[in-house]
């Protein structure tokens, strides 16, 4: 009984996840209305989730000095998305004159993998407990399990710098756009209307 209570946790946790991850690869493909808000409310979330997950690898045995590598593998997946997304970002106007955007399925991809694979290795190595977040942990992490979380740390931070740096860019070309200081193509304006079918 106690069991089954301990992984229902669990199990709502990976169903609202899969449902974040499914909704949010169908707007990168078939594209969405640009929103400053949105942008910047889900950059602080991809980046706040990951911190979380780094902040208890701490708390189960990892040790702080690794801190600068995290923070240097965030950096540089930024700057590594921002150039990126300067080529894969599609955007177009609808009538009404609203600017949609599409395109960086890769960079979201490599968050989810990260994602996933650090959920896998704390069931693996803690178990259900790993997904209360409770201090001090139930468990600490055995050499091989401080290792793996560290491999899946900084995969994890280098997915969440790399969405941050493409809704950085995204957003650096709604303004120019919006602004009038970059018009589309119409090469992308043809790319991106083969999307508009499915609503935002």
């Amino acid at each position: 009984m106690s069991q089954g209570a301990s992984q229902n946790p669990v199990l709502i946790f990976v169903v609202i996840l899969a449902l974040i991850v499914i909704f949010r690869i169908r707007r990168v493909i078939y594209g969405t209305r640009v929103s400053v808000a949105r942008a910047v409310l889900y950059s602080i979330y991809y980046v706040g989730f990951a911190s979380l997950f780094v902040a208890f690898s701490y708390f189960e045995g990892v040790s702080e000095s690794y801190f600068p590598f995290y923070a240097l593998t965030f950096a540089l997946a930024v700057v590594l998305a921002y150039s990126l997304a300067g080529t894969r970002l599609n955007f177009w106007r609808q009538p009404d004159g609203t600017l949609y955007s599409k395109g960086g399925l890769l960079i979201y991809i490599i968050y989810i993998v990260g994602l996933i694979a650090r959920i896998a290795i704390g069931y693996i190595f803690i178990g259900p407990s790993a997904f209360t977040f409770t201090y001090p942990p139930a468990v600490t992490l055995s050499q091989t399990g401080i290792v793996a979380t560290i491999f899946t740390d900084l995969l994890l931070v280098f997915g969440a710098g790399m969405l941050f740096g493409r809704n950085m860019r995204m957003l650096k070309r709604y303004f120019a756009i919006k602004n009038g200081k970059e018009q589309l193509t119409q090469q992308e304006y043809v790319r991106g209307n083969e999307g508009t079918s499915m609503p935002s």
